[in-house]
């Protein structure tokens, strides 16, 4: 039987769809799973009975009784909880009896140990993937300085870069490679940013000016660096490698056409969507060749139109630095802290009025994508996702909001302070604040992930 390409469209898209479910479902469980188990291992280390440990929402697929706690699985992967005996918490259970295992009879310094181990336990996670995929990665490293692709209609052509320019300088400091120029530039983002190119043989000023910021997708500095036609990184059973391409071949020649960068390889495999095209290629001092079928997936345009357009799966080359265990470690730190400080940017940016909210937030929808997206890449996109969305948890996770554990710990520091806790009454009224708070926080994120979808 052989299939039209609406029907092989239609099959691709289902195999999509299929891969975003599994992937979002793996994604929030190690999420979830990690950060609870924080919180559950604390208690049980400072004394304090857990009565429930859940993780999912019902309707309840599994449970079993351990001991004093019920271990129960929801069938909806978004969330997770721990109860605890003689805590407020969003159950809104104001039932204590004063006995010794229960959270409140502890003492304040106890009880802000187990309310921070979910946040412990996240930064952990993201710094812990982030180590490893460091120390068997290497530092990532893009050699290029030289611009290949300006986007018409984007940013880096209002500042007036150029395909050949040359940045030396971002903001007065000198750049060597890619990463260079995009940690500068995104440490400059909502100020002037200052470039200094060569361009046939002359250095050229060229300025991204503050006011553009909050215009929409004004971040974007849409250019790529100028990257010879060496594949990187490949997918798993896509075309590229079922005929056997390894990383570090140079591609030289699809069809008749001579590939000189990666913007020429992109151009042409993405023309033979379903049909096959010669290919030759470098490696070491031999030449290869074989006929691929680029697999056809649907893209869409500027315009909203969507086309057929080929895929091999490779992914440009990177130099990997080893850098050790150690150095490992630090830069898996330093990653980690360096997510969080973006999103403080982030939120501060919709705070203020200098980007739109469905340019910033995003919520479950769009982590399924993403995690669908890196799920087709390989596992690497996988973890490194995880360690992000990892290091996000944590930060929103210990905001002061009653109903999150941050909200929790400032009642605690409340207590502290004081010498002893707030009344009842207040806490469950903040409670309810908090908690409704946080449906509102959620019913926007929900509403900018649908907008996205449909405008």
């Amino acid at each position: 039987m052989i299939l039209d390409s609406n029907e092989i469209l239609c099959t691709i898209n289902l195999v999509n769809e299929m891969i975003n479910i599994l992937a979002i479902i793996f994604v929030f469980s190690i999420l979830i799973i990690i950060h609870e188990l924080g919180h559950f291992l604390a208690a049980r280390w400072m004394g304090v009975r857990v009565e429930r440990f859940s993780i999912g929402f019902p309707p309840t697929i599994f449970r079993k009784k351990i001991g004093q706690t019920d271990f129960q699985v929801g069938a909806i992967p978004l969330g997770g909880y721990v109860k605890m005996a003689g805590m407020l918490d969003e159950s809104m259970d104001a039932e204590m009896t004063g006995a010794e295992d229960e959270f409140n009879s502890k003492p304040v310094w106890r009880r802000i140990v187990i309310i921070t181990a979910g946040v412990v336990m996240n930064l952990f996670l993201a710094i812990l993937i982030l180590t490893l995929l460091n120390f068997f990665q290497g530092e990532r490293i893009r050699p290029y300085t030289t611009i290949g692709v300006v986007a018409d209609s984007g940013v880096g052509a209002k500042i007036g870069f150029k395909p050949g320019d040359r940045i030396i300088a971002v903001n007065g400091q000198e750049v060597n490679t890619w990463e260079d120029i995009e940690s500068l530039y995104i440490d400059g983002l909502n100020s002037d940013i200052h470039f200094l190119v060569e361009r046939d043989g002359k250095r050229v000023d060229l300025l991204y000016k503050r006011e553009w910021f909050s215009q929409k997708q004004g971040e974007m500095l849409d250019i790529a660096p100028l990257i010879p036609g060496k594949v990187g990184d490949l997918v798993p059973d896509m075309p590229a490698a079922q005929i056997g391409l390894q990383k570090g071949d140079q591609i030289i020649q699809i069809g008749d056409v001579k590939i000189n960068s990666w913007q020429e390889l992109t151009k042409e495999i993405q023309a033979y969507p379903g049909k096959p095209v010669q290919l030759k290629w470098l490696r070491g001092k031999d030449t290869l060749s074989a006929t691929i079928t680029p697999q056809p997936v649907p893209e869409t345009g500027p315009n909203g139109e969507t086309k057929e357009v080929g895929r091999i799966g490779i992914y440009y080359y990177f130099e990997h630095r080893d850098i050790g265990l150690f150095n490992s470690l630090v830069l898996g730190v330093k990653n980690t802290f360096q997510l969080i400080h973006l999103n403080i940017r982030g939120l501060w940016w919709v705070i203020s009025g200098a980007k739109s909210a469905t340019e910033v937030i995003g919520g479950p929808i769009m982590i399924a994508k993403m995690a669908g997206d890196a799920a087709r890449t390989g596992w690497v996109s996988l973890w490194y996702l995880i360690a992000a969305l990892s290091s996000i948890l944590a930060f929103f996770n210990i905001l002061p909001i009653p109903a999150l554990d941050g909200g929790h710990l400032f009642f605690l520091l409340i207590e502290g302070a004081m010498g002893r806790p707030l009344s009842m009454k207040a806490r469950i009224k903040i409670q309810q604040i908090g908690m409704a708070i946080l449906l509102t926080f959620i019913i926007l994120i929900l509403y900018v992930d649908i907008s996205r979808l449909l405008f």
